[in-house]
């Protein structure tokens, strides 16, 4: 788990507190053999470190040796020394060490075992919690809580911070994000793609498992958190790419910043709820210029900005070794390349650098270092990171068939994750399309050549879910879709689902690539696709448990219905003017019975009126009825909205109904809070009634009572004791910084197994 430059640094943490001094970990140079060190007046404590991963004893008694020998022309000679490794040793191979080493080893006590050092971390505990790598990867209560069988996503999530962890290198973007959210409680984290917001995110997670937090990851919508949230309870929410990857219009269509932001002041103001979000810096900034809801919660104030500055030269040294280190794809001539003239340096400073160019150049993300990669490696490395697109663009020309082509544009353009019947489904149809009749093992067969690469797939509540490896992938399919525009209609007239064709309209458009042809491909595939299952998936919560399930999300044939008339009012679609209609209608009937989403329909004629669409009557009516059968508080505020938008649909007497039935809501309510969660939501149900006109003067003094006893619920909650570890990162001038990355990489000259 810990690289050997990782070691050390725990070695003289450790060193450092049981004997009440300091130590460096960063005097090791390439012919000197130093690993930790202190300087007395006497002269020199050091501390020689061996972490030999997959190594004998064997391999430990000849490194004792070799370090004999680099004693004996140290000068000056060390006043004190000891030998630390992690490897657990018996007293006779303490012993035999000890000879080897003599003289400067007259006592078994100095040397160090993994024993040894488990003795040190249970007296200085603080060492231990200060080492994020090492409690995250030992701590028995984060494995407890992240496997928790309550929350679905945890089995997953688990084994991506273990595979993490190895080459995760701490710095104080960690600490500065975790004072921070430990603080405020909500932490928005942005910056660039590839960055690390997720990793950062999830490392965040953990830390607060260990604390005892109860992690909960959010995967679609933040009704999710909703569903479970519980103010007696300390819970960890973590919501990745809250905002999408590319299109904010898509993910807040319905009215999520409203919920989104009532969430975010919930945990801000309870003492057991934490909640991180990450998404992409320039999406985070349309975000707070476009909807007001987030503008108020103060999201941009929550920003914790990651970006390449945020890395010192060092981190990104210690990055990339980390990544070397670990990497069993990265041949000795790709390091010895790396070595000589310091072309290191050339990855370390490049102004491209990004943790997940660093994992692909390392192999250690897929797909995996291809045989001219690994003979050419120098060459290979610094291309990618001159021209990122190389990382998918390379794979995908020289690695995939046209099968696995197929089924990795079907599973991108889709947008998110899908199950695997669904993945079949859409691979073939876009197959069909190419003019391929596919066979019965096709789909299998290309889905064992891109699992683990360009795809992944999870197991999730007996559901088997497909989807890319990474962001980027779907960045790669589109830019590569926008540079073939034949393959744009055949993804076009391929698609299996709505979602598609709205991810491909959505990629397209702002590149400028949707011409008429195009258009017309568009509007005829989403008449045929309306009605097409979506394929995107969601938690639910069953009722009075914390249980959860799994289930296909709904069509939002209102979405839908917007995102149509968006294309025929930018083209000609004047031949789809009457199936509008009819689906319009439809849709109407529906709300009729039962209204999903309330925001939904009223942002439906919201949005076609300011299109200069003339909405029938009986739609409004229609939404009006339906709206007024919910009775909750976001259904009456909309209701009230949409009378707003249409006051010729609330006649006197449909009006005078929808407020009496309002106001005995209100009441009922307010008379008995227990189904109140917290004062945010009793202000909601004010505002909703004001907004209706059904609040009355009584319902001010009910309304302070049910105030009072919310508060006295809300204290009565338990705060988590959180003990707030401080680690911060060595200052370094420049030529010591450049003197501690060259030292660091002379490692890679050693033999392997890797030792120090």
């Amino acid at each position: 788990m810990l690289s050997d430059h990782d070691f050390e640094l725990l070695v003289a943490d450790l060193m450092g507190a049981e004997y009440g001094v300091v130590y460096e970990a960063f005097a090791r140079g390439a012919d000197q053999g130093v690993d930790v060190r202190r300087l007395t007046p006497e002269g020199p404590d050091i501390i020689q470190c061996k972490h030999m991963l997959r190594s004998t004893y064997a391999h430990l008694k000849s490194a004792a040796s070799a370090e004999a020998t680099r004693l004996t022309a140290l000068t000056p000679g060390p006043w004190r020394y000891r030998f630390v490794t992690s490897q657990s040793l018996t007293p006779r191979r303490k012993t035999e060490l000890a000879t080897i080493l003599a003289p400067w080893i007259s006592n078994d006590d100095q040397v160090v075992g993994a024993d040894d050092l488990e003795g040190l971390l249970n007296r200085h505990p603080e060492v231990e919690r200060a080492h994020v790598k090492l409690w995250l990867s030992s701590a028995a209560q984060l494995d407890e809580r992240l496997h928790a069988a309550t929350w679905t996503r945890s089995r997953q999530l688990h084994a991506e911070i273990k595979a993490w962890l190895p080459r995760y290198v701490e710095n104080q973007a960690f600490w500065e994000a975790r004072k921070r959210l430990r603080a405020e409680r909500v932490l928005v984290i942005s910056g660039p793609p590839g960055i690390g917001k997720t990793t950062l995110a999830r490392m965040l997670l953990a830390d607060a498992a260990v604390d005892g937090y109860q992690p909960v990851e959010v995967s679609s919508d933040i009704e999710e958190a909703f569903e479970i949230v519980n103010d007696h309870e300390a819970r960890a929410y973590y919501y990745d790419d809250f905002l999408g990857s590319t299109f904010l219009q898509d993910r807040l269509a319905k009215n999520e910043d409203k919920r989104l932001t009532s969430f975010m002041r919930r945990c801000a103001n309870s003492g057991n709820n934490l909640l991180v979000l990450t998404t992409r810096e320039h999406i985070l900034q349309q975000a707070a210029s476009w909807y007001e809801e987030l503008e108020r919660a103060g999201l941009p104030l929550r920003r914790f900005l990651l970006e390449l500055s945020t890395y010192t030269r060092f981190d990104r040294a210690r990055i990339f070794y980390n990544h070397i280190w670990h990497s069993e794809q990265v041949e000795a001539t790709g390091r010895r390349a790396l070595l000589q003239n310091k072309a290191y340096l050339k990855i370390v400073d490049h102004p491209n650098f990004n943790p997940r160019l660093i994992e692909y150049i390392t192999g250690l993300t897929s797909p995996a270092l291809d045989a001219e990669a690994r003979t050419d490696y120098l060459d290979f490395a610094i291309g990618v990171f001159d021209t990122p697109d190389r990382i998918w663009k390379r794979a995908f020309e020289r690695q995939l068939d046209e099968h696995c082509r197929a089924l990795l544009i079907a599973v991108a353009i889709t947008g998110g994750e899908m199950v695997v019947d669904d993945a079949r489904r859409a691979f073939e149809f876009l197959l069909s399309r190419q003019g391929r009749t596919p066979t019965r093992n096709d789909f299998r067969s290309a889905l064992q050549v891109l699992d683990d690469s360009f795809l992944c797939s999870t197991e999730q509540s007996e559901h088997t879910f497909i989807n890319v490896s990474n962001p980027s992938v779907q960045d790669f399919v589109a830019a590569w879709l926008i540079s073939n525009p034949d393959e744009v209609l055949t993804a076009i007239n391929g698609a299996a689902f709505f979602e598609q064709l709205r991810w491909l309209y959505r990629r397209l458009e702002p590149a400028g690539q949707v011409n008429s042809q195009v258009r017309t491909a568009l509007i005829a595939n989403v008449q045929r696709c309306f009605d097409s299952d979506n394929p995107a998936w969601h938690d639910v919560r069953i009722g009075g448990t914390n249980t959860t399930i799994v289930m296909r999300q709904g069509r939002h044939r209102e979405d839908r219905l917007r995102f149509v008339h968006g294309l025929l009012s930018a083209g000609k679609g004047d031949a789809l003017s009457s199936w509008f209609e009819e689906k319009l209608q439809a849709t109407a009937e529906e709300w009729l019975h039962h209204v999903s989403d309330p925001g939904r329909p009223v942002a439906l004629i919201s949005g076609l009126r300011k299109a200069g669409y003339p909405v029938p009557p009986t739609v409004i009516e229609a939404a009006r009825d339906g709206l007024g059968k919910a009775e909750y508080s976001y259904a009456w505020s909309q209701l009230a909205r949409l009378r707003t938008l249409a006051p010729e649909a609330f006649p006197p007497q449909a009006n005078h109904r929808l407020v009496s039935d309002c106001e005995e809501w209100v009441t009922q309510q307010l008379v008995d809070p227990s189904d109140i969660d917290d004062v945010d939501e009793l202000d909601n149900i004010r505002s909703s009634a004001k907004s209706m006109g059904s609040w009355r003067p009584a319902h001010d003094d009910l309304y302070d009572s049910a105030a009072v006893e919310i508060a006295h619920r809300s204290q009565d909650a338990d705060k988590p004791n959180d003990n707030e570890p401080v680690r911060d990162s060595p200052s370094m001038s420049p030529a010591a910084e450049q003197a501690a990355i060259e030292a660091l990489f002379a490692r890679l000259e050693e033999p392997t197994p890797p030792s120090s």
